[in-house]
């Protein structure tokens, strides 16, 4: 009798650890898996910071040409200013 439980559980230990290996890779496959997903969102959250600092140099720019378009429409204004004047009699 003890040679036949010894015979049980020697038949037994392969199919754990086949089981076991099976097991082993599913969780490297996930691991794997999970990691890959990480790097993914990494390079999405740097293409996006990447896109923000685009957006805010094109509205900073954006900015300085409408500054610059205000500067000289106030030029323009000036000058019709005193053309207007120098036109206009003394008297009036």
């Amino acid at each position: 009798m003890n040679n036949n439980k010894n015979f049980d559980q020697s038949s037994q230990n392969p199919q754990t650890e086949s089981q076991a290996a099976k097991l082993a890779v599913i969780a490297t496959a996930v691991t794997t898996f999970g990691d890959a997903l990480a790097t993914l969102a990494a390079m999405l959250a740097l293409e996006e910071e990447r896109q923000e600092e685009r957006q805010a140099q094109s509205d900073k720019d954006d900015y300085k040409n409408m500054q610059k378009q205000i500067h000289y429409l106030t030029t323009e204004v000036e000058k019709l200013k005193k053309q207007v004047n120098k036109e206009r009699p003394y008297w009036i």
